[in-house]
């Protein structure tokens, strides 16, 4: 038995934005092992494809509308799963969106909108999971962030803010709850080979067009990393109880380049975007 099924018998996680890409792969993972798994997404048809695939692959899928942004709809899907299993014993708060552009070029609802599901819809999974999982002194909550919240690169300023925030919400979270046994994770990947560059295009947001979109466009293109070996990745991780979750090694090396020498390493940055070099090359 594994380290996640040891500490969570009774195997119940919701996962939002489980219809597509890493929600949708950690799911099916999780039922081949057995898991209870509440599919979360904002379409009902995709939700119930996602939850019968579920049950195929041997876990319990049970799928649920559920708009990250609306607080009510976090109260409706709390209560459901407190009549059919008793509650959860893991929260994945993944639905999320991309955008990229210069910051003068945003205007107010790139801004609302991205805040109000990658960051708003993250608190709104928290606030209504760590009441009941403090009180059972058990639990864990895997906030998915990006490698654009511990290295913000440019044209992607309301990107950036809104995964920084996920990351600071669940350094502060990790400490707090960790009185109540509950664990915490916040997952950086950089770009990975999923649907998340094609959603954006889809809802008139061209990621791969801005400076640093064509190097997470690359990172999707050519890296190895896939949904599912990430999702795989953030498995281990929370088996780990490890605070941080990068899953790309070049990533880690860069972060911990940003933490030895932040202020050269942004000059570097701002260096190398001004004269179009490197990274930033056309």
């Amino acid at each position: 038995m594994s380290k996640l099924e040891a500490r969570f018998p009774e195997k119940r996680i919701l996962i939002t934005g489980a219809t597509t890409g890493f929600g949708e792969a950690l799911a099916y993972q999780l039922a081949q092992r057995g898991w209870k798994v509440a599919v979360t997404g904002r379409k009902l048809d995709a939700v119930k494809r996602t939850a019968k695939k579920v049950n195929e692959l041997g876990g319990t899928g049970l799928g649920l509308k559920l708009e990250v942004r609306e607080k009510d709809q976090w109260e409706l899907v709390r209560d459901t799963l407190e009549k059919a299993w008793g509650g959860i014993d893991i929260l994945v708060n993944n639905a999320g969106v991309a955008d990229a552009n210069k910051f003068d070029n945003m205007d107010d609802a790139a801004w609302d909108n991205l805040m109000s599901t990658n960051l708003d819809g993250v608190i709104n999974g928290c606030r209504t999971y760590v009441p009941s999982m403090s009180k059972n002194r058990s639990g864990y909550i895997l906030n998915v962030a990006s490698a654009a919240g511990l290295l913000a690169m440019p044209e992607m300023a309301n990107y950036n803010v809104s995964k920084a925030g996920v990351v600071g919400l669940s350094e502060t979270l990790f400490t707090e709850l960790s009185r109540f046994n509950i664990g915490v994770t916040v997952l950086c990947p950089s770009g990975f080979k999923s649907s998340l560059s094609d959603n954006a295009a889809r809802d008139g947001r061209a990621i791969a067009e801005s400076a640093t979109g064509k190097l997470v466009q690359a990172d999707m293109d050519k890296g190895k990393h896939t949904s599912e070996t990430v999702a795989a990745y953030a498995i281990k991780e929370m088996e780990k109880g490890n605070l941080y979750s990068i899953p790309q090694r070049e990533y880690q090396l860069i972060w911990m380049l940003k933490r030895l020498m932040p202020n050269t390493f942004y000059k570097t940055v701002g260096w190398l975007y001004r004269n179009k070099k490197g990274p930033f090359a056309e």
